[in-house]
C-alpha cells in the first residue's frame, strides 16, 4: 500500500467516524430519556421534587455528554492529524535527482532555449517555453526550468503586452505544478482536505438541536466541550 493510499484511508476513516457520531449520540440519548422517564414515573416524588431531581440529572448528563463529545472530537482530530502530517511530509519532498545523462542533455537544451529567447518575440518565447516544459518529464529538470524562468523571460518581459504577461504567468504556474510531480500535488490536496475537515464543526445541526433539551448550554458548547467542562470546574470551586 502506498503512502498516499494510507493517507486516503485515514481520511476516509475520519469521515466515517464523523458520520457515525449521530448514531453514537442517539444511543446516548436513549439512556438519557430512560432516566428522564424514570423520574417522571416516580410516584414517590412531588412535581417540585421531580423538577429538582431532573435539574440535577441534567447537570450530570450534560457533563457526561460533553465528555463523550470531547472524546469523539479528539479521536476525529487525531486521525486527521496523522493524515495531515504524512501528507505534509510527502508534499515537502524534494524532486528525485534526475538521471545524469538526461540532466546533461537537458542543460544543453536549456542553454539553447536561453539563446533563442534572447532574439525572439514574446509570443515566440511563450511557444518555445511551453514546448520545452511539455517535453521535459522529470520533476527535477522541470524544477530547473522553474528556477531559471525569470532569467529566461527577462529579455522580453519589458515588451510583452498584458495578455502575454498573463500567458507567461500561467506558464510559470504550470511549470511550478509540474516540477512538484503528481505524488506531491496529490499529497498537497490530501493535506488541504485533512486540514479543512479538522477545521469544520464535528457535530451537525440535527445533533446540536437535540442537545439543548439535555442542558440549556449543551447546544452552545457541543462542538467546544472543553469550554463547557472548564466552566463546570470553575463553578464548583
Amino acid at each position: 500500500m502506498t503512502n498516499l493510499q494510507t493517507i486516503k484511508d485515514k481520511i476516509e476513516q475520519a469521515h466515517d467516524f464523523k458520520n457515525a457520531a449521530t448514531g453514537v449520540y442517539r444511543k446516548w440519548q436513549d439512556g438519557y430519556y430512560a432516566e428522564v422517564n424514570k423520574i417522571r414515573g416516580n410516584r414517590n416524588l412531588t412535581d417540585k421534587g421531580k423538577f429538582k431531581l431532573k435539574e440535577k440529572m441534567s447537570e450530570r448528563k450534560a457533563v457526561e455528554l460533553m465528555q463523550l463529545a470531547k472524546w469523539q472530537i479528539n479521536e476525529y482530530k487525531s486521525q486527521l492529524d496523522v493524515a495531515y502530517k504524512e501528507a505534509d511530509r510527502i508534499a515537502n519532498t524534494k524532486p528525485k535527482a534526475a538521471d545524469p545523462v538526461k540532466a546533461e542533455r537537458f542543460e544543453k537544451s536549456l542553454g539553447e532555449v536561453k539563446a533563442v529567447v534572447m532574439m525572439a518575440s514574446p509570443d515566440k518565447v511563450i511557444k518555445i517555453l511551453q514546448e520545452f516544459v511539455d517535453a521535459t518529464e522529470e520533476p527535477a529538470l522541470v524544477d530547473r526550468i522553474r528556477a531559471e524562468f525569470a532569467a529566461v523571460i527577462a529579455p522580453v518581459i519589458g515588451q510583452a503586452k498584458p495578455e502575454q504577461k498573463d500567458s507567461l504567468t500561467g506558464l510559470f504556474e504550470h511549470t511550478q505544478r509540474k516540477a512538484k510531480g503528481a505524488e506531491v500535488l496529490e499529497a498537497e490536496q490530501l493535506r488541504d482536505t485533512a486540514q479543512a475537515m479538522r477545521d469544520s464543526k464535528f457535530f451537525g445541526l440535527s445533533v446540536i438541536d437535540c442537545a439543548k433539551e439535555v442542558h440549556p448550554e449543551a447546544q452552545k458548547y457541543l462542538n467546544n466541550p472543553d469550554a463547557f467542562l472548564r466552566n463546570i470546574r470553575v463553578r464548583k470551586r
